[in-house]
């Protein structure tokens, strides 16, 4: 009788273990299946979905998942980065041409600026700034730049190698009122204070791109998706629905986006 009694406890123990993990595993329900490849997606403060196709196309969709608008450029080549920060003001970026392109929010073309024209530098990553400025990483110089709407100098970090011994491999970059964070491949993501200054690494492996969200910094390794609190030092997995290995994913504002090789699904957290 003893040992039913435990065997019962076991099975009962085990079925709260299995109908918790697919309560996680399912708390995400799908709001739209979009069929359109794409290199690059990203989801601005208002939940408006972005996406860059492999033919440079920048396409903009509601938090429906309903298509509003595009925009092409031939000019520039690649688009590598995307910067949606502020969503009344879209940042495009085509590293090979060394250009910024700045869209409104109905992707109609604002300005624009090219780096080549001053050859002393190389600018490998740009990002939104408060103030409508741009915060640029200048990998020849080592220096990261805050400049201002109209693509002047309004701070400079000096070279960072030189400072701090820190010879970044940039390939990602956000900033939000208080901090830039630098994802340096391999080695974690660099936090800079407002005024450019180093302050320190979140020891974490973002594939590329990251979110930040408050103190956290929302990120995709390997095939899960994480949450690191960079104060705390927590660290928690998000629970995904099914996805396939070589799966592109991210979240922001309740909203998660699973992207393959065809196409992308737009998903919403459940209220529970």
């Amino acid at each position: 009788m003893k040992n039913k009694g435990l065997l019962k406890l076991l099975l009962l123990c085990c079925c709260i273990l299995i109908l918790g993990w697919k309560s996680n595993a399912q708390s995400f329900k799908l709001i739209k299946q979009i069929d359109t490849l794409a290199k690059i997606a990203r989801v601005d403060n208002l939940g408006n979905l972005f996406l860059v196709t492999p033919a440079n196309e920048l396409m903009k969709f509601n938090p429906d998942g309903h298509f509003l608008w595009n925009y092409t450029n031939n000019s520039f080549g690649d688009i590598d980065q995307i910067d949606i920060t502020d969503p009344l003001r879209v940042i495009l970026y085509y590293q090979a041409y060394q250009q910024v392109v700045v869209l409104n929010n109905n992707l109609s073309e604002i300005s624009s600026y090219s780096f080549n024209n001053n050859p002393n530098q190389q600018i490998a990553l740009v990002a939104s700034a408060n103030n409508n400025g741009f915060w640029i990483y200048d990998q020849l110089n080592r220096e990261l730049k805050k400049l201002s709407n109209n693509f002047i100098d309004e701070l400079k970090s000096g070279n960072i190698y030189q400072r701090n011994g820190i010879d970044m491999n940039a390939v990602y970059m956000l900033s939000n009122d208080q901090y830039v964070f630098i994802n340096d491949a391999g080695e974690g993501v660099r936090i800079f204070d407002r005024f450019g200054n180093y302050y320190k690494i979140a020891v974490i492996n973002p594939v590329k791109a990251f979110e930040v969200e408050g103190d956290e910094l929302i990120y995709q390794e390997e095939n899960k998706l994480w949450r690191y609190n960079f104060m705390t030092f927590k660290k928690e997995e998000i629970k995904l629905p099914l996805t396939k290995a070589g799966s592109t994913f991210s979240y922001r504002l309740k909203r998660l986006f699973i992207l393959n090789e065809k196409g992308l699904t737009l998903w919403a957290l459940n209220a529970n």
